[in-house]
């Protein structure tokens, strides 16, 4: 449909709008040997970046060199070609074509044309590029004659190429790689054919058109510049950016010719290259027809996601059996709990206790019952002298430290901040902040040598939704939060991985203090309709340190029901 197109600067042009399909595709691939994965594999297309197939970006090229000699209104050669492919082209896709004579003078009976392929809907250029064509010689155009040897070959092709697939680490300067083609009028009126089935029949491209018939043989031989990427240099992962070629005349139907690639230039901070075309006569190769250059870029393979078999060989190990486990706080409650599970899963749990003797080593006997291995450790977190103890003690007993869950905490009573005293503030400080910065500064240097580990410091979602009377129970936690972030930073170039768990209220000693009234509004409230359990928070802190959680590190999980904060 001729027109005038509303998204371009461009005046006094001709407008066209085309659409590529599928069958056009299948038989542009089939007519120049170009079949690579991307234009003709739906499942390599699904698995690209583009996530589908893109059309060969020589067909709304070659749409426009058309439309440029169906203008020139008498015969005329393709001399220069270029584009550059600035966006993918889809099937199906509303196209719109603009072809306008330049302003630009270059001399001689040479007749300039810009032209841009944009997409209808948004205007947005998906191709531009320039040509030049120059008048044929009196009688090109009237032969039908074909190449004798082949007269029903619907390739350019004299031999079909198996499609390369270089990675850009693979491709080497000065590598060089070609083909033989030959053509067929035949070829001519295929290529007409295949791009009149996305025009509409009103802007329907005529093969008798002598102008049509002088210009497609250049352009066929221009749009094997798209075999040549699609299938040699690179091949499968190659992303075609753009080209640009020159005639010396006009190429004739009987005579072989072979094309040769070199590449010029490489990359590798973006993966693009460079490469030298020429089309010369099989039997006079030292005098070229055409030069140029094309374009490229290679994109990196598809990954290939692991198999079931893989998985189940590298992936269903949580990696915990043997690793040895320090629990700092670890005679009671949430401590106690997660010492337990870390030693059912098969760790080494060290048990740590300030005063709860009797309970720690109660907590060892159940492990050992079940066949696990524990051992209680006396320190106060808050003393680093005590902190070296303790961990020399450890490794004494097992040689090394692979996860350290700081769990240790003074207490959480209300005191309302009027009659709360910094001292009271501070000792909180000293046992929650202070001791998991001792106990992380102390097993830092043995993890770092080890070759990584991993920190799992318990906090509590009151540092979100802080309640009245909990000021150096919140400050001190929010210090800890505060901590996560920085060595999850520092230590990751060590592979030591620092999380936090964040639980809502958890039924145990620390919490027999608060109204059971109060508990029920927390259980009303939470979408799960319930509070956390002991367990639940043990079972986090299990996962953190899993090889489940191998890329997870600065983040607070949390275990809260479904109450708010959602992260």
């Amino acid at each position: 449909m001729s027109g005038s197109d509303k998204a371009s600067d461009l005046v006094g042009e001709s407008s066209y709008e085309l659409t590529v399909s599928r069958e056009m595709v299948e038989r542009f691939a089939e007519l120049t040997g170009d079949h690579s994965s991307l234009h003709v594999d739906s499942s390599f297309g699904r698995r690209s970046a583009y996530r589908e197939n893109v059309v060969h970006g020589m067909l709304p090229v070659a749409f426009a060199a058309l439309t440029a000699a169906r203008q020139a209104g008498e015969p005329v050669v393709l001399r220069d070609l270029s584009a550059q492919f600035r966006s993918p082209v889809f099937l199906n896709e509303a196209l719109s074509l603009s072809c306008r004579a330049s302003d630009d003078e270059e001399g001689g009976d040479s007749r300039l044309f810009e032209y841009a392929v944009r997409r209808s809907r948004t205007g947005a250029i998906l191709t531009t590029g320039n040509l030049s064509l120059v008048p044929a010689e009196e009688g090109a155009g009237s032969s039908r004659d074909g190449v004798a040897s082949a007269p029903e070959r619907g390739c350019l092709l004299l031999r079909p190429l198996v499609e390369r697939a270089l990675l850009f680490s693979e491709i080497q300067r000065g590598e060089e790689l070609g083909f033989d083609f030959a053509l067929l009028i035949s070829h001519l009126e295929t290529l007409v054919d295949l791009l009149n089935l996305g025009l509409p029949s009103s802007s329907a491209l005529d093969s008798n058109l002598v102008p049509l018939r002088t210009a497609t043989p250049n352009l066929l031989a221009a749009c094997l510049f798209s075999t040549f990427v699609g299938m040699c240099i690179p091949g499968r992962y190659a992303t075609f950016s753009g080209f640009q070629v020159r005639f010396e005349g006009l190429m004739e139907a009987a005579t072989t010719y072979s094309l040769q690639g070199i590449v010029r230039f490489l990359t590798p901070s973006t993966g693009t290259l460079l490469q030298d075309l020429s089309i010369a006569e099989k039997e006079a190769a030292e005098s070229a027809c055409a030069t140029g250059e094309v374009q490229a870029q290679v994109t990196p393979a598809p990954k290939s996601m692991p198999t079931a078999q893989a998985l189940r060989q590298s992936q269903m190990d949580l990696e915990i059996t043997d690793k040895v486990v320090l629990i700092t706080g670890a005679s009671r409650g949430i401590g106690e709990t997660t010492a337990k599970l870390f030693a059912l899963h098969g760790a080494r749990v060290a048990v740590n206790y300030l005063r709860g003797e009797e309970d720690a080593k109660r907590v060892v006997e159940e492990i050992e019952e079940q066949g696990g291995q524990a051992v209680a450790v006396q320190a106060d977190v808050a003393d680093r002298a005590q902190v070296d103890r303790m961990i020399a003690a450890v490794r004494r007993k097992w040689s090394r430290i692979d996860v350290l869950v700081n769990n240790a905490v003074r207490d959480a009573l209300s005191v309302p901040f009027l009659e709360l005293a910094w001292e009271d503030l501070h000792r909180d400080l000293e046992v929650v902040l202070r001791g998991a910065f001792n106990c992380c500064q102390a097993v830092a240097p043995l993890m770092i040598e080890q070759g990584g580990g991993r920190i799992v410091n318990v906090s509590t979602v009151y540092t979100e939704r802080p309640p009245p009377g909990q000021t150096k129970y919140v400050v001190a936690k929010a210090g800890l939060i505060g901590l996560t972030r920085s060595l999850a930073v520092e230590l990751a170039p060590h592979d030591i991985l620092v999380n936090a768990v964040v639980p809502s209220v958890v039924e145990t000693d620390l919490s027999a203090h608060i109204p059971r009234m109060f508990l029920e509004t927390m259980k009303s409230e939470a979408p799960l309709g319930r509070i956390a359990t002991a367990a639940e928070v043990a079972k986090t802190a299990v996962y953190l340190a899993s090889s489940l959680a191998s890329f997870i590190t600065g983040q607070r999980i949390m275990v809260t029901g479904g109450s708010p904060p959602l992260l």
